[in-house]
């Protein structure tokens, strides 16, 4: 049994960017010779998801709709409320602010990691399938852990 773990790093470029990572995963899992096992995707961040699904614009524009619709931006969130908030103040350096409370909520509604299986090889993805990092934040740098288990 082998395990390897790499990290990828991005910056994200904009609120509910669907991001592709799949073929960054795809060469990650080539590299490590693997046959049979499986591949995690773990984001560890609060603000951003890891989802499997079709790679098609209108899709991600729906459920951005939707994500914006069920959990909006302009809401009022107690943790933007800096009034009443004591807790994790510290920003990400070059952030204009930390007011992301509809982030962290859309985040609860949605996954931190996938797994997928490795067979012969391969990611066994389905024919549309897709691997994205979902940004629920601003623009930010990124990372996203890869782990490999298999033999």
């Amino acid at each position: 049994m082998m395990i390897v773990t790499k990290t990828l790093e991005y910056k994200s470029e904009k609120y509910l960017e669907f991001k592709d990572i799949t073929e960054d995963v795809e060469k990650i899992v080539e590299e490590t010779k693997i046959k049979d096992g499986q591949v995690l995707i773990y984001s560890p961040h609060t603000t951003m998801s890891i989802v499997v699904n079709e790679k098609e614009k209108g899709i991600c524009n729906d459920f951005a709709k939707v994500l914006d619709k069920l959990i909006p931006q302009k809401e009022y969130y107690e943790h933007n409320d800096l009034t009443k908030r004591t807790e994790n103040l510290v920003c990400e350096p070059g952030a204009s602010d930390c007011l992301n409370g509809h982030s962290h909520c859309q985040h609860m509604l949605m996954t931190t990691s996938e797994t997928v299986p490795i067979m012969e090889g391969k990611m066994m993805l389905g024919i549309w399938q897709r691997i994205f990092a979902v940004e629920l934040d601003c623009s930010r740098k990124r990372r996203v852990v890869v782990q490999i288990i298999g033999q």
